[in-house]
């Protein structure tokens, strides 16, 4: 793998997915800040269509940028309680 950053959203049944994974090309930024930005520029737009359609808009992004070289496609972190 290269260098560069990757947006992931992780989902409960599915783990991590990278944004774009799904049409085959995994996006690749050349900086955390580049990356964040477009997460930022995304979430933005998602809250501006949840208010103008009446519902309660999201507090915080679900995505988050990692470098490439950690991202494991489907990775899933399970806790457990102690008894």
């Amino acid at each position: 793998m290269g260098w560069g950053w990757v947006i992931v959203t992780d989902t409960l049944c599915e783990g991590w997915q990278a944004w774009g994974e799904q049409s085959g090309d995994v996006e690749v930024y050349e900086t955390e800040a580049d990356a964040q930005a477009e997460i930022d520029y995304t979430f933005d737009d998602l809250r501006r269509n949840q208010i103008e359609s009446g519902m309660e808009p999201d507090q915080e992004p679900d995505a988050f940028a990692i470098p490439l070289d950690e991202y494991t496609r489907g990775r899933k972190a399970i806790w457990q309680r102690k008894n």
